[in-house]
């Protein structure tokens, strides 16, 4: 009679544990969204010294390579005297991302140039 609870809860315990797939690959998967375009208009210039150019070329990781991609940056002065502001758009294949980010850094610098001028007026 003491072997029936021992056995019994081995033969639960082997059922519960037995029907467990343990997985130690983990594979991962996207949503299928797609990203084509992102903007990004800040009202300060130490917000665009500070763009992360690795999360903008990882937004567009998903892409197929012939999609049109933009990228939109600017700037805002809201509060100046002459309500200053500027943007520029960035657009090509999803190839090219590489040759996109290093036309969207210069053109972020351009903005910084001008607008440095207007930054307190």
């Amino acid at each position: 009679m003491k072997k029936f609870p021992v056995v019994f809860m081995f033969l639960f315990a082997s059922i519960i544990f037995g029907q467990q797939e343990i997985s130690t690959h983990k594979k991962i998967t996207t949503s299928g969204v797609k990203v084509t375009s992102i903007s990004y208009t800040v009202d300060n210039i130490e917000a665009l010294k500070t763009i992360d150019w690795k999360h903008v070329k990882e937004a567009f990781e998903i892409n197929k390579p012939k999609e049109i991609i933009e990228m939109t940056f600017g700037l805002d002065f809201k509060k100046s005297k002459n309500k200053f502001k500027s943007s520029f758009k960035v657009s090509g294949e999803s190839k090219n991302i590489d040759s996109l980010i290093i036309k969207a850094k210069k053109g972020v610098k351009s903005i910084i140039k001008i607008s440095k001028k207007h930054q307190n007026n």
